[in-house]
C-alpha cells in the first residue's frame, strides 16, 4: 500500500507541475494582451488555442494510454508542454505564432488527463478509486493557483516572458525526474487491455453511453466558463475593481486554491450525503454560478469580493473531480482510459467557443452584459442535468 501512495504521489506531482506552466494562461493573460497590444476577442483566442491541441491530442492520446505504457506517455507529454510554453518566451509580438506554440503545449496538456487517469486504475480497483481521481484533479488547480502567485509575483522583477522560461525548464526536469523514479515500475503501468480493439469500435462503445454523451455535454458548458472565468477575473478586477495587479493575481489564486479543495470535497460531499449521484452536485454547481456572477457584479468589499470568488472557484474548478469520475463510472473498467479521453476531448469544445465569444461582447458591450451571457448559459446547463436526472429516475423505475 506504502508504494502505491508512493506512485500516486509522483502522479500528481507530475499533474500539479504540467498545471503549473499550462495554466500559466491564465493569470499571463493581462501581461501578454498587454505585450502583444491585443484585443479582449483576441485575449480569448489564447485559452482556446490551448485547448484546441487539448482537443486534438485527448482521444488519441486516451486510445494509445489503453495500449502503451503509460509513464512513457507521461514523460512525453510534460515534454511537449515545457517546450510548447520555452517556445512561447522566446517570440516577441507575433500573435499567430504565440497561439501556435500555445496550441503545440495544448497536445501535451490535454493528453495528461487520460494518462494519468488511466495510470491510477492501474494503481486502484474502481470502487477505491474516487478519492485518488479527486486528489489528482485538486492538483491541476493547485498548479494553477500556485501559478497565480508565485508566477507573477516573478513577472513583476524580471517580466512574464522569462518567468515562462524558467517554469517550463523546471517542469522539463521534473518529468524527468519522475520518469527515472517510475521506471523501476513501469511493468504495473504497462496497458494490456483493449488492444485488439480499434479506435472506431471503441468509440462507438463510448458514443452509446447515455451517461458518459450527457456529463460530456455538461462539461462542455462548465469548462468553457471555467476557462473564461479564469482568463478574464484578472482583468476584470483590475479594470473594473481598479485592483492592482498582485492583488488581483491573490484573488485569481484564492478561486483556484478553493477549486481544488471543491474537486475533493464535492466527491465526498455526493458519496457521504447525496449517495454517490454526481448530477444533483453538477445542478448545485450550474445554479450557483448565475448567483456568483451577479453578486462579483454588484458588491464593492474587497473581502466580500473575495469569498464570492472563492465560492465561484469552488464550484466551477471543483466539477472536474465529479466529471472525471462520472467518466470512467460509466464505461467498462477497460475503456477508462479512451472514456476520458472522449469526455475531455469534446468537453473542449466549449473553450472554443464561450471565452472568445465573451470577449467578443467584452469589446462591443460592458462586462455587465459579458457576465450576463455566463449567467445564461450556465442556465441552460442546469436545464441539460435536470432533464438527466428525469432520465435516470425513469431508468431506475424500469429496472
Amino acid at each position: 500500500m506504502k508504494q502505491v501512495r508512493w506512485l500516486v504521489w509522483l502522479i500528481i506531482v507530475s499533474q500539479l507541475f504540467t498545471a503549473f506552466v499550462g495554466r500559466s494562461l491564465n493569470p499571463f493573460a493581462a501581461y501578454i494582451g498587454e505585450s502583444f497590444m491585443l484585443t479582449n476577442l483576441q485575449i480569448g483566442f489564447l485559452p482556446t488555442a490551448l485547448f484546441v491541441g487539448q482537443f486534438l491530442a485527448t482521444l488519441p492520446m486516451g486510445f494509445i494510454a489503453d495500449k502503451v505504457a503509460t509513464n512513457r506517455l507521461m514523460l512525453l507529454l510534460m515534454s511537449i508542454v515545457g517546450s510548447g510554453f520555452l517556445l512561447l518566451a522566446t517570440i516577441d509580438g507575433n500573435y499567430f505564432i504565440a497561439l501556435l506554440f500555445i496550441m503545440m503545449a495544448g497536445l501535451g496538456y490535454g493528453g495528461m488527463h487520460p494518462v494519468t487517469n488511466k495510470m491510477l486504475v492501474q494503481l486502484y480497483p474502481m470502487q477505491k478509486i474516487a478519492l485518488p481521481m479527486g486528489v489528482k484533479q485538486m492538483s491541476i488547480t493547485l498548479g494553477s493557483a500556485l501559478s497565480s502567485i508565485v508566477l507573477i509575483a516573478i513577472a513583476e522583477y524580471i517580466g512574464w516572458q522569462q518567468t515562462v522560461a524558467m517554469a517550463s525548464i523546471l517542469l522539463l526536469l521534473i518529468g524527468i525526474s519522475v520518469y527515472m523514479l517510475l521506471k523501476p515500475y513501469e511493468e504495473t503501468f504497462r496497458s494490456h487491455s483493449a488492444t485488439e480493439v480499434s479506435l472506431i469500435s471503441q468509440m462507438k462503445k463510448l458514443m452509446s453511453s447515455t451517461p458518459l454523451f450527457f456529463s460530456t455535454l455538461v462539461a462542455l458548458i462548465l469548462m468553457g466558463i471555467q476557462v473564461t472565468f479564469n482568463t478574464y477575473l484578472l482583468l476584470y478586477l483590475i479594470e473594473v475593481k481598479v485592483w492592482a495587479v498582485y492583488l488581483a493575481g491573490l484573488a485569481l489564486a484564492c478561486s483556484e486554491i478553493f477549486g481544488a479543495l471543491g474537486r475533493v470535497l464535492w466527491g465526498i460531499i455526493s458519496d457521504k450525503l447525496l449517495r454517490s449521484n454526481r448530477w444533483v452536485v453538477l445542478l448545485i454547481i450550474a445554479v450557483w454560478i448565475p448567483s456568483g456572477l451577479y453578486g462579483l457584479h454588484i458588491v464593492q468589499d474587497r473581502l466580500l469580493l473575495v469569498i464570492i470568488i472563492a465560492t465561484i472557484g469552488f464550484s466551477l474548478s471543483g466539477f472536474n473531480g465529479i466529471w472525471m469520475n462520472l467518466a470512467v463510472e460509466s464505461v467498462p473498467k477497460m475503456l477508462s482510459g479512451s472514456a476520458s479521453g472522449y469526455s475531455v476531448t469534446f468537453a473542449s469544445v466549449g473553450v472554443f467557443i464561450i471565452p472568445p465569444l465573451f470577449g467578443y461582447i467584452l469589446d462591443q458591450t460592458s462586462y455587465l452584459h459579458a457576465g450576463a451571457f455566463l449567467a445564461c448559459v450556465s442556465s441552460f446547463c442546469a436545464l441539460i442535468i435536470i432533464v438527466m436526472l428525469f432520465k435516470e429516475k425513469k431508468r431506475r423505475v424500469l429496472n
